[in-house]
């Protein structure tokens, strides 16, 4: 039996016999979670499953298999109890990534259930699945450039939100019904049948959220299309929608929408809402692709010439 309460030499007397082959079971706590390297330990079973982490399982399962035999991990849970949603992801995360160099993956999944925390401060809160990946990305940028005095600390962030292009895994409701002048909605995304390492997908959603520049974003696009070939259409969505931000940014605008065919652009000004108009009505945009209605809101805002 090992536990934290233990005495400390008691609990490397029993650690040692156990390594000795003195003892064939070792019923312990998470103590054993991190340092050990136990090679003749083959089989692990981890009782009240659903009661851990997921990197904590993954640190645990990993105390075995740290030698040529095949190794065991029984995970079990109490027949009786109620399993929260949010566990059963874990355990399903933890079943599906068992192959050799799963860890980044079992990080990145911890990290979207339990959130990333407040990296600048003690309080380690903050839920990154709620604001999303690019806006965390550049809060976190401004967060530092605040800390260290720079002066794009307080660079405002351009919105936007365009109803025909929809981001993530998910799918566009399909009961939505569209009006005359709108387009079909399309991803804007990096597939993994284009990008298909974890790692280098959120490298490259990294680097658009952090663009500040349309000349960064044309050197990312011609970097992408170098390493990985032709865009396909989702790549493409994502590259003009990165573009749309960052050109809104530079003209001092705060938000990008699109109600069917208008485009309300709002300009970063005091006071009440100021909206770019021709004339008396908002900039209508006239193609039914989406890809097409892109290109019809950059050229747009690169033509567009702020009168304030």
């Amino acid at each position: 039996i090992g536990h934290g309460q233990m005495d400390e030499k008691a609990l490397e007397k029993v650690m040692i016999d156990f390594i000795d082959q003195r003892y064939q079971v070792l019923v312990c706590t998470t103590i054993i979670e991190s340092g050990l390297d136990i090679p003749n330990c083959n089989t692990i079973i981890i009782e009240g499953a659903d009661r851990f982490g997921l990197g904590q399982l993954y640190q645990i399962r990993g105390r075995v298999g740290r030698f040529k035999r095949q190794a065991y991990a029984y995970l079990l849970l109490h027949k009786h109890s109620r399993i929260m949603d949010i566990a059963r992801k874990r355990l399903k995360a933890i079943r599906q990534h068992n192959q050799l160099g799963s860890g980044f993956r079992i990080a990145m999944r911890d990290l979207e259930l339990r959130g990333a925390g407040n990296l600048l401060g003690s309080e380690q809160s903050g839920h990154i699945v709620g604001i999303g990946f690019e806006l965390y990305c550049q809060l976190l940028k401004q967060s530092i450039s605040r800390l260290k005095g720079e002066e794009t600390a307080h660079t405002i962030r351009a919105n936007v939100k365009l109803d025909f292009i929809y981001q993530g895994e998910g799918k566009a409701d399909s009961t939505n019904r569209y009006e005359e002048g709108e387009c079909e909605p399309m991803q804007a995304r990096l597939p993994s049948s284009y990008l298909e390492e974890t790692r280098l997908r959120i490298d490259q959603y990294r680097r658009l959220a952090m663009a500040e520049t349309p000349d960064r974003i044309r050197e990312l696009t011609e970097d992408m299309l170098d390493r990985f070939g032709p865009h396909p259409p989702e790549v493409e969505a994502l590259l003009r929608l990165a573009e749309i931000r960052v050109l809104a940014e530079q003209k001092g605008i705060l938000s990008v929408v699109t109600q069917g065919n208008r485009l309300k652009c709002r300009l970063n000004r005091t006071g009440s809402d100021v909206f770019i108009k021709l004339g008396s009505r908002f900039p209508r945009l006239n193609s039914k692709n989406a890809l097409k209605r892109l290109h019809e809101i950059i050229v747009f805002l690169r033509n567009y010439r702020s009168n304030a």
